[in-house]
């Protein structure tokens, strides 16, 4: 009932903290394909799932997804945004310098492609380190293993 031609976005909990349940996202998917703008786009909030789990965003159909460090045993203060690839490319950059710029001239320049293009400044490299090590380290334990349990 919610959703209309009017509805541009849809964000939606991949998994519930709240209510301890995988949500039906090849229903939502389904849904917002069918009622929602042609041009409407769906991110799923993985912060829940992403330590617990496998998280196939292939197969999720979404086209963002977002998850947070710390949730993966990983340091606070970084997490990740995962889009589409030509979505990510379309879009334009909300911050400038760095290593986003991928041509200058004199009355214009271009961006890099994603994900350099939102990458302006200087990056948390501690916390990306941190980050990767957390992906080693759930990897590691096995994520088949952490959802059994789970």
């Amino acid at each position: 009932e919610m959703l209309s031609d009017e509805v541009k976005i849809v964000s939606v909990q991949h998994v519930s903290n709240v209510l301890g349940c995988v949500n039906p996202t090849d229903r939502i998917v389904e849904l917002v394909r069918s009622k929602a703008h042609a041009d409407s786009k769906i991110v799923f909030d993985a912060c829940q799932s992403v330590p617990h789990m496998k998280v196939d965003v292939q197969a999720l159909g979404c086209d963002f997804l977002a998850a947070s460090g710390h949730k993966m045993c990983g340091p606070t203060g970084i997490g990740f945004l995962w889009g589409k690839e030509d979505l990510l490319n379309s879009m334009p950059p909300f911050m400038g310098g760095g290593e986003m710029i991928d041509e200058v001239y004199n009355d214009r320049s271009t961006f890099a492609p994603a994900p350099a293009r939102f990458e302006a400044g200087t990056p948390a490299i501690a916390q990306a380190i941190g980050l990767g090590a957390a992906f080693e380290y759930l990897n590691k334990i096995g994520m088949d293993r952490i959802e059994k349990y789970e």
